[in-house]
C-alpha cells in the first residue's frame, strides 16, 4: 500500500431524491426496476427503505410519491457540488451523482492534515448544497458526509450515510481493523469494484463467513484457489487495500483522443456525437493492448478559451457508451444559461487517465454480445446526440393492473444502453395482482386513449353499471382513429376499482377486448360512462 492510495470520499445522503427536486419532509421514493433505490427521510419514517419492492413501499405509505430513477439527472445536478470542490483540488473524480472522491496526498499536506481537509470539503459541499436547494440551512439527515481512508472502498464505508459522525477519518494503517465488523454483503454494494458479487457473497455466507474480518483472516492463496480472481479481490478489499494496481503511465498515441468541432457548435449534440467516436477509438486501442479504462478525463473547450475538465471513475471498466454518457452529463451540467460558457463548443478531448489489465467478463451462455448489438447501440447513441437524451425510449415492464402501469416507456439512458439487460415480464411478477390485464399484452399502445362509440344490435349505447354489469352485447364500434366496424367477438368486462380512498389517484373502469370484422383486436375501457380505445393487438 502506498501513501498515494489514501482517498477522501464525499457522500450526500438521499441524493437521488434531492436531484429529483423533492423536499426532504415529503414522503417520496426513487425507484428503478420496481425496487426502491432511495427514499426521503419522511418516507423512511414509514418504513420505506432502499431495496424493497415498489408495491410494498406503497403499502407502507399510501401517499408515497413515486419517481423514476434517472442517472443523468443525478449527475447533472451534482455539477454544482463538484464545482465547489475544484478550488480544493482539480482531481475530483465523479463516480455517480451524489458521491465523489479524490486522492488526499497533495491537498492534505497543503491544508494541514486530513482533519482540516475533510472539514473544509464538508463546509464547501454544504454551502453548495444550500445553494442548490435554495435554503439557508439543511437538516442533518441530508448533510454531506466525508470519509478518509487508505483505500477508496474503505473511505466509502467511512462516509456511509448510516454512520453517526458526519466526518470519519480512518487512521493510516488501521483499515483492516475498521472494516472487520462490516457484514460480508458490503462487498456487493454499488461502490464495490467486485463485479456480480451477489453469488460470491451468498457462498461466503453459506460457508459461515459473516463479516469482512472473517474473509480477511483467510489465506489469500486459498481464496484464489477456490474462487479465482473475485475471491482474491474480496480478500484485498477486506484488508483495506485498493482493488487493482493501476497503470497510470500515459501513452499519448493510445489513451488520448481529441477532435476539434468545425464549425463550433452552440448545442451539446455535436460534441456528444464526436465524443462517441473518440470513445470508440480509445476503447479499441486499449483493448488491443489488453487494457481497460477505469478513470477517464473529459475536457471540453469553448471558442473563448473556457474549459470544462472533469475526472470520471468506473470501478469496473468504461465502455464507449458509458464514456459518451459522462460527456453528455458533464456538458448538461456545464452549459447552463447563466453560468455556462460564453462561446460555442470548439474542442472535445478524452484522456484514459487510469487503465488496468482487462480481465474480461463472462459472456452470456448463448454467445453473449453480437456485433449487431454494438451497431444498434451506436445508432441509438447517434439519434440521442441529434435529438436529445430523452428522444429514444424503450418499454419497461412493471407491476400493476392497468396497462399504463404494466408498460411504461423510459429513456434509453436510464437502461444504460445494455442490450442484454433483463426484462421482467408480467407473468414473472411474484406479487398477486387480482384484476390484472391478462397476457398477451397489446402490441401497440396509444399515447392518448381515443374515444369510441360502442352500440348494441339495436343501435343503443352500451353501458356498464357501477357493479360491472353490461347493459347489452357490443355489436358496433366507431371512432376517429378506428373508423366504423362490426364487432364479431368480445371479452369482458373486467371490472377494476383502484385506490378508492385517494380522490386524486383512484381509477374505476371496466375493460373489454373487442374483435372487429376486419380481423383486428383492440383493448378498450369504459370509464365515467365513456368508451376509450387504449391499445391494439397484433
Amino acid at each position: 500500500m502506498t501513501e498515494d492510495a489514501r482517498t477522501l470520499v464525499l457522500v450526500i445522503p438521499h441524493w437521488p431524491t434531492i436531484a429529483a427536486g423533492v423536499a426532504y419532509n415529503c414522503p417520496a421514493a426513487v425507484t428503478h426496476m420496481n425496487r426502491v433505490v432511495d427514499a426521503t427521510p419522511a418516507a423512511v419514517e414509514h418504513g420505506v427503505v432502499a431495496g424493497i419492492r415498489r408495491r410494498e413501499a406503497q403499502r407502507l405509505c399510501p401517499e408515497l410519491e413515486m419517481i423514476d430513477d434517472d442517472e443523468a439527472r443525478n449527475a447533472r445536478k451534482f455539477h454544482l457540488i463538484v464545482a465547489a470542490l475544484e478550488s480544493i483540488t482539480p482531481r475530483v473524480e465523479v463516480s455517480t451523482g451524489g458521491w465523489c472522491s479524490f486522492p488526499t496526498r497533495g491537498p492534505s499536506r497543503y491544508f494541514g492534515g486530513d482533519e482540516t481537509l475533510a472539514q473544509l470539503v464538508a463546509e464547501r459541499a454544504l454551502h453548495a448544497l444550500c445553494n442548490t436547494l435554495d435554503v439557508a440551512e439543511v437538516p442533518r439527515v441530508i448533510r454531506p458526509r466525508v470519509g478518509v481512508a487508505d483505500s477508496r472502498f474503505t473511505a466509502c464505508l467511512a462516509a456511509f450515510p448510516k454512520n453517526l459522525p458526519l466526518i470519519q477519518i480512518v487512521t493510516p494503517g488501521t483499515s483492516s481493523k475498521f472494516l472487520a465488523p462490516f457484514p460480508v454483503d458490503t462487498l456487493g454494494r454499488k461502490e464495490s469494484p467486485l463485479v456480480d458479487a451477489a453469488d460470491l457473497v451468498d457462498v461466503f455466507q453459506r460457508l459461515g463467513l459473516r463479516t469482512l474480518g472473517d474473509i480477511a483472516s483467510l489465506p489469500a492463496d486459498h481464496l484464489l484457489a477456490r474462487f479465482g480472481s473475485p475471491g482474491l479481490l474480496a480478500h484485498r478489499l477486506s484488508l483495506g487495500i485498493d482493488s487493482r494496481i493501476s497503470q497510470t503511465h500515459l501513452i499519448s498515441d493510445v489513451v488520448v483522443e481529441e477532435s476539434e468541432i468545425e464549425p463550433p457548435s452552440e448545442g451539446t449534440e455535436t460534441a456528444v456525437f464526436l465524443a462517441k467516436t473518440l470513445a470508440d477509438a480509445i476503447h479499441k486501442r486499449l483493448s488491443s493492448k489488453g487494457l481497460a479504462c477505469v478513470r477517464i478525463l473529459i475536457e471540453v473547450e469553448s471558442e473563448h478559451g473556457e474549459t470544462s475538465s472533469r475526472y470520471w471513475r468506473n470501478e469496473h471498466q468504461f465502455t464507449p457508451t458509458a464514456i459518451t454518457d459522462r460527456v453528455r452529463w458533464q456538458l448538461e451540467g456545464w452549459c447552463h444559461p447563466t453560468s455556462g460558457p460564453t462561446g460555442r463548443l470548439s474542442l472535445v478531448r478524452l484522456v484514459a487517465d487510469e487503465v488496468v489489465p482487462d480481465d474480461g467478463r463472462q459472456l452470456g451462455f448463448w454467445g453473449g454480445e453480437a456485433p449487431s448489438d454494438e451497431r444498434v447501440v451506436r445508432s441509438l447513441a447517434r439519434i440521442q446526440g441529434m435529438l436529445g437524451p430523452d428522444a429514444v425510449t424503450v418499454v419497461e415492464h412493471r407491476e400493476g393492473r392497468r396497462l399504463p402501469d404494466i408498460e411504461q416507456r423510459v429513456s434509453l439512458t436510464v437502461t444504460g444502453f445494455d442490450p442484454d439487460r433483463s426484462v421482467v415480464t408480467p407473468q414473472a411478477m411474484a406479487a398477486p395482482w387480482p384484476g390484472r390485464l391478462p397476457a398477451p399484452l397489446p402490441a401497440v399502445v396509444f399515447r392518448q386513449a381515443q374515444q369510441l362509440i360502442v352500440t348494441d344490435a339495436a343501435g343503443q349505447p352500451v353501458q356498464v353499471s357501477g357493479r360491472g354489469q353490461i347493459g347489452g352485447d357490443p355489436a358496433h364500434a366507431q371512432g376517429e382513429l378506428l373508423g366504423s366496424h362490426l364487432i364479431v367477438g368480445w371479452g369482458g368486462p373486467w371490472f377494476l376499482d383502484e385506490r378508492w380512498w385517494d380522490s386524486a389517484r383512484k381509477h374505476r373502469q371496466a375493460r373489454f377486448q373487442l374483435l372487429l370484422a376486419d380481423g383486428t383486436a383492440h383493448l378498450c375501457v369504459v370509464q365515467s360512462g365513456k368508451w376509450w380505445l387504449e391499445a391494439s393487438y397484433e
